[in-house]
């Protein structure tokens, strides 16, 4: 019992430990976004559900000698595959720069390749782990249940989740931690060594096939329709849990822990609902659940909910959705005799969630709106499993249970009328009529026991407010959205998040202006009236880092008109506003990761016209800047900038690998000796100020801050200017602007190989 539990608890702590591992390791290769993280569990969901179904076939088909055999077999040779890649590598599991990407197309299937190479086989072998582990627990332990190990595992997987980020990442470069992990997988290959010894001793007559032989009375063989409900139940949790992570890191704060932490709730649901029925209550978790989406529809609604108020609203709501469905799942299970076949259900049910919210979504949607099809998706399920079970609540005739409903069915659009224009909800009407009309049939049927309609709905007046109270919270996300998408002129979603296009204050000729979101981050702003759009705004005012380094750069006062020219690289091209400083003769290289960046920006006939208006020469370079940059280099074409601007950040996220002592190498390999580099620091979250410190003084450098206050159509901002020299930071016009940083935080400087967030939240 001592090495199934040992070696199921490793086995899941390896696994989960791995793939923060992995996907902090690739995320500046694909440009340093959470869609990395999302994609990543993704490709370890479906990897999931191919070792779950290898344990299946395993379990179902073989006596339990051949099962050990052939698993040994398999965990052998990943042994000496990881071997052999420890000497080409860096580390068994961390691939060579050489397996960077050399253009930005197709990044999720350039991320299964590269997880795939790296890590495949021995992941998929940790995923057999478990339910191959409790069947051979199941087979040598005669009466014993293994559902406990299953809550074990979790309980593995949850432990290695919370330690990654508070632990083993502030302590151990990106190397150490691969090259521990590596060693740590080979001890945990001895443990199934072991556990395999000990079934392989069982006689071959012991051993019955479970799904090759007609099931016992007693143990009756799971019906199509409870299958398909154990997929759509772990479906339902995994998209919720996948659209809160997109939630929470696209919408709120995209720092690295809230990435930890949805799947640290989703893993919690499964260890208090495998470890004993008991935990899962109906009479607890159903209102819970019910209070829980009030609270996080008035919050998603809300214009000014605060940081910490959405945070807790949508975690709660990740956490009792994923007790409920995993406690249905709990309530569905079957005989240990179809063990197998019951994980790979869920762990499918899990992948398809993954497909849906990575693959599908973005083709259907245009903001992140699973998020609120997962709300109402849940709440359908639950009202599904009450209705096939005769002795739910739902079947009950509760006058105060159907008072509550029918309340709540009534205050909520109330509170969500506070927030939206009757124009919204009327624009939105034509989605909501239906089902109310559907809803007051219903309704009269019910009341009236003597219809002839009333065999059409033989249910209670408490299914029939459950029935309005899933609409209203349809409904009620159908007018959010419609709110959000209402004034958007384009709207587009792609791997690098959500941008929209909105006309402001179109009724006045003068005060219009464009204005481009990131989510919720506004990357650029530009007046439509002929005499102001030239106008830098937003972060890039006259008075901001970048504002005052193009105006009073020394080579703008050159006494030679030829020598007045400047050579600009900027990292993140926005609306192009850096381009309204642009003077003839000026060469302006923009590098741009997001593709519908460029497209907004650049096009044609775009809503913002810094890029047509500008009398500079304009270039953009597609793909991230660093690899674009270090490709120059290896090539031979230093840019030799006399200013290079970097603000890529999109929104509030970080893409570290453009932070780091190797990203700084490369910027000034790219700059000319007395070049400047200008660094957009304005972050909600994180003070990167001690992080460019430790690069400045690393190379020599002259760092100073600048800060521009808000003004009309200029927003608040914070920049940094490093120089090889005093030659720029010393004039005049910048030395009553500048301002020392700030050196009351010390930190480790921040290599490719280590990095920590957490060192710098504010």
């Amino acid at each position: 019992m001592l090495n199934y539990a040992i070696t199921i608890f490793f086995g899941a702590f390896l696994l989960f430990q791995v793939e923060p591992l992995l996907a902090r390791y690739i995320l500046p290769w694909f440009g340093g976004t959470s869609a990395v993280w999302i994609t990543c569990m993704l490709f370890f969901q479906l990897l999931l559900v191919a070792g779950y179904a290898y344990s299946h076939l395993l379990a179902t088909r073989l006596s339990a000698r051949r099962q050990a055999i052939v698993h040994l077999a398999i965990v052998s040779a990943c042994v000496l595959l990881m071997a052999a890649l420890a000497l080409i590598w860096q580390s068994p599991i961390t691939p060579g720069p050489s397996w960077k990407p050399l253009a930005p197309d197709f990044p999720v299937a350039k991320i299964f390749i590269l997880l795939t190479v790296s890590v495949g086989l021995p992941f998929f072998i940790l995923s057999t782990t478990g339910p191959l582990l409790q069947a051979w627990f199941a087979l040598s332990h005669n009466g014993a249940s293994p559902y406990r190990l299953y809550a074990l595992s979790n309980v593995g997987s949850l432990l290695a989740l919370l330690t990654y980020p508070f632990l083993v990442e502030p302590a151990l470069t990106l190397k150490a931690q691969a090259i521990l992990w590596s060693l740590l997988f080979a001890g945990f290959s001895i443990g199934v060594v072991l556990c395999a010894r000990s079934v392989s001793l069982i006689r071959k007559s012991q051993v019955i096939p479970a799904d090759t032989v007609e099931p016992q009375p007693r143990y009756p063989l799971p019906t199509r329709s409870t299958r398909l409900l154990w997929i759509a139940l772990a479906a339902i949790a995994s998209v919720m849990l996948l659209a809160t992570t997109n939630q929470l890191c696209q919408q709120v704060a995209p720092v690295p822990f809230l990435w930890v932490l949805p799947l640290s709730i989703y893993l919690l649901s499964f260890v208090i609902c495998f470890d004993n029925q008991r935990w899962y209550r109906r009479g607890i978790f159903h209102p819970a659940l019910a209070v829980t989406v009030f609270v996080a529809l008035v919050v998603l609604c809300s214009t000014d909910a605060s940081i910490l108020l959405q945070i807790a609203s949508y975690l709660a709501l990740l956490f009792t959705v994923c007790m409920v469905c995993h406690g249905e799942l709990v309530r569905l299970k079957p005989h240990e005799r179809y063990l197998t076949s019951f994980y790979l259900m869920v762990a499918i049910g899990g992948a398809l969630g993954g497909i849906f919210v990575v693959a599908v979504a973005p083709l259907l949607f245009t903001g992140y709106w699973e998020f609120h099809l997962a709300i109402w998706t849940s709440i359908l399920m639950l009202f599904i499993v009450l209705m096939r079970d005769p002795g739910s609540w739902i079947h009950e005739r509760r006058p105060a249970v159907a008072m509550a409903l029918l309340s709540g069915a009534i205050v909520l659009p109330e509170l969500i009328g506070t927030t939206y224009t009757f124009a919204t909800i009327r624009r939105a009407g034509p989605h909501l009529l239906p089902g109310f009309l559907a809803v007051g049939l219903m309704s009269a049927v019910a009341f009236q026991k003597h219809s002839r309609l009333a065999r059409w709905w033989p249910g209670s007046i408490v299914q029939v407010c459950a029935l309005l109270g899933l609409l209203v919270v349809g409904g009620v996300l159908i007018v959010d959205v419609e709110g959000n998408r209402a004034n958007a002129l384009i709207a587009s979603r792609n791997f690098y998040g959500t941008l929209e296009v909105y006309s402001v204050d179109s009724q006045s000729p003068e005060g219009h202006y464009f204005m481009l979101r990131h989510g919720q981050i506004i990357h650029g702003e530009q007046y439509s009236a002929a005499d102001e759009r030239y106008q830098p705004t937003t972060y890039y005012g006259p008075d901001s880092g970048i504002g005052l380094i193009m105006l009073n750069h020394p080579r703008r006062l050159d006494d030679d008109p030829g020598g007045r020219s400047l050579r600009v690289g900027a990292i993140g091209l926005g609306v192009g506003t850096i381009a309204a400083y642009g003077q003839r003769g000026d060469y302006i290289r923009f590098y741009e990761i997001n593709p519908a960046v460029i497209n907004i920006a650049a096009a044609e006939n775009s809503y913002f016209t810094y890029l047509r208006d500008s009398r500079a020469r304009i270039e953009i370079v597609p793909g991230d800047a660093r690899l674009s940059m270090e490709r120059e280099l290896a090539h031979g074409n230093p840019q030799a900038f006399d200013v290079l601007v970097l603000d890529a950040f999109a929104g509030d996220a970080i893409p570290v690998h453009l932070l780091t002592i190797e990203a700084f190498e490369v910027y000034l390999r790219e700059l000319k000796p007395d070049g400047v580099i200008a660094i957009h620091v304005t972050n909600r979250y994180l003070d990167l100020q001690p992080v460019i410190r430790e690069a400045a003084e690393h190379f020599g450098l002259t760092a100073a801050r600048v800060h521009q206050p808000a003004g009309s159509m200029v927003k608040p901002s914070d920049w940094i200017l490093l120089a090889r020299n005093n030659s720029v930071l010393e004039r005049l016009e910048l030395t009553n602007k500048l301002a020392s940083l700030d050196a009351s935080r010390s930190i480790r400087p921040w290599t490719d190989d280590y990095s920590n967030l957490f060192q710098i939240l504010k």
